[in-house]
């Protein structure tokens, strides 16, 4: 079996008629018919039964086309991708990012692409992380930002970096006045909830108050920092985040954010296991390497520190 056979197959099965499918491929249809029936012979089954109207196939050889369809475009992909290492990376790129990290990210990581990769075009994502991960399955996005856990037969994972999870309020609450705050702390706090229960920060606080043997006092849940900041600014109560994404209201006095000890949260690069990347997309892999670590090296990344890939 080869992949001219295999286009052969693909051919016939989609044009369910000798004659058209060897003027598609341009070869006489002695030369099809004898590719066909050496398939046959070294699988072992019958693909396609000849009648008057063309050549119907059998269920067999629906169950190899799905395969053989794959395989043949696999190839075009090689094919594509090592003339594309000759040029410049040029393409759609997929960024998939929480809400959190896209008011981080979005900015600088679309102003060094520009910069940078002037060929690709940059699209971002937002989701929260049970969504991404699907997104990234199904070939949604390219490329997302996760935290653990992740499936290793599913995802490549690289480390990407690990940062402190804060107490965030308002400015000038005498209860923020420490450098940092236990878990046990939280006890009794009014708390404005961001993003999905059991994941992500959700995830890692749930974890350390029940480690802690406290409840939570979730007085309201939201879908994004966003909001959440604006509810804390009002008087409604502390919201727990990582505090990056709020540093211009910290700079302001607006909020306050306090690390809370042994509450940190994990990040890595994630992409398909089976879908290997385009050369677009590796670079911007790199590029998002290196925006995060200028951003942690300059300040602007707080209470993070950087992870070796």
């Amino acid at each position: 079996m080869d992949l001219r056979q295999l286009r052969y197959f693909i051919a016939l099965a989609t044009h369910q008629h000798y004659g058209r499918a060897a003027s598609v491929l341009h070869v006489a249809q002695p030369a099809l018919s004898r590719q066909i029936r050496l398939l046959e012979e070294e699988f072992g089954v019958q693909l396609f039964v000849r009648h008057a109207r063309g050549a119907t196939p059998t269920e067999e050889a629906l169950f190899l086309l799905e395969r053989a369809s794959f395989l043949v475009r696999y190839a075009e992909q090689i094919k594509q991708d090592m003339g594309a290492r000759q040029r410049e990376p040029s393409g759609s790129v997929s960024v998939g990012l929480t809400p959190g990290l896209a008011l981080l990210l979005t900015l600088p990581l679309t102003q060094a692409v520009e910069q940078s990769l002037p060929g690709v075009r940059l699209r971002i994502v937002e989701g929260f992380p049970p969504t991404l991960r699907s997104l990234l399955l199904e070939g949604g996005v390219d490329v997302a930002i996760l935290n653990p856990p992740y499936e290793p037969t599913k995802l490549v994972g690289a480390p990407l970096l690990t940062e402190q999870i804060c107490l965030i309020g308002r400015g000038g609450d005498p209860k923020l006045k420490v450098r940092s705050i236990s878990p046990a702390k939280l006890a009794g706090l009014p708390l404005v909830m961001t993003g999905l229960a059991k994941s992500g920060v959700r995830m890692e606080l749930d974890l350390a108050a029940a480690h802690a043997g406290i409840s939570l006092n979730q007085t309201v849940e939201v879908a994004t920092l966003d909001v959440a900041k604006r509810l804390v600014v009002a008087g409604l109560g502390y919201t727990v985040h990582f505090a990056a994404p709020v540093q211009p209201d910290l700079d302001e006095g607006h909020l306050v954010a306090v690390p809370i000890r042994g509450l940190y949260l994990r990040r890595f690069l994630a992409r398909a296991a089976e879908r290997p990347p385009s050369r677009a997309t590796e670079e911007v892999i790199t590029t998002m390497r290196h925006v995060v670590q200028d951003l942690v090296n300059s300040g602007g990344w707080l209470h993070a520190r950087l992870e070796k890939a």
